[in-house]
């Protein structure tokens, strides 16, 4: 029913440090942008914040993912315990790094420069199962692995279950393959499009959910 309230799920990768701070497109000014497709399909919501990326300590073969909750009353303490500012580019060394949440779950700026999706993808399903409804995922990726794993996966959790705009920067992604057959623009799954690019634009993003939402939940 389209009365009923949608909610938001915004995924984010972790893997390098130009994603905190204050520059634009990074992590904190995708927080906004989610606020405002939020408040655009459910005026005053709030958004479950899913990060993910290698584990501080230790090696998972997967990744980890931790779920967060941002409100916009709350934004800001939000920025300060997960997206600080990566100081002055030394993060690297343990006495440079911010001190909040995300350098003590992440290996922000570790040995790797991209952020596996996997245990993302698979806690984002887990919670759509958990608590179904209209939903909204939007999930940025910043690496060409699991893509295939990604779609069969959205495709395995039902067109009903919810939309999935996936984004990601053009030198990070493989275009063609979330091109190919119109992928990215709903063609081959109806409930996933994707953007190349890190700039989303609220109203197109809330234009896709609703006109997904209205022929597929009524």
């Amino acid at each position: 029913m389209t009365s009923e309230p949608a909610r938001v799920l915004l995924v984010l990768p972790t893997a390098r440090a130009r994603y905190f701070g204050a520059d634009k497109y990074a992590t904190a000014w995708q927080i906004r942008n989610a606020l405002r497709i939020a408040g655009k399909i459910s005026p005053g919501a709030g958004v479950d914040v899913f990060l993910y990326g290698d584990p501080a300590v230790g090696f998972v073969e997967d990744g980890i993912a931790v779920r967060t909750r941002v409100e916009q009353d709350s934004l800001e303490q939000w920025i300060d315990e997960w997206a600080p500012a990566s100081g002055d580019g030394l993060g690297f060394l343990d006495d440079a790094r911010p001190t909040g949440r995300v350098w003590k779950e992440f290996a922000v700026d570790g040995s790797s420069w991209f952020s596996r999706p996997r245990a993302a993808v698979r806690e984002v399903i887990a919670e759509l199962e958990r608590t179904p409804g209209p939903t909204l995922v939007i999930f940025q990726i910043d690496s060409r692995l699991d893509q295939q794993e990604m779609v069969l996966a959205i495709r395995g959790a039902g067109e009903e279950t919810a939309f999935w705009q996936l984004f990601g920067g053009e030198n990070s992604v493989d275009g063609v393959f979330w091109t190919q057959d119109g992928l990215h623009r709903g063609r081959v799954l109806p409930n996933l499009a994707f953007s190349l690019g890190t700039d989303l634009n609220y109203r197109a993003v809330a234009r896709r959910f609703s006109r997904w939402r209205k022929k597929t939940l009524g």
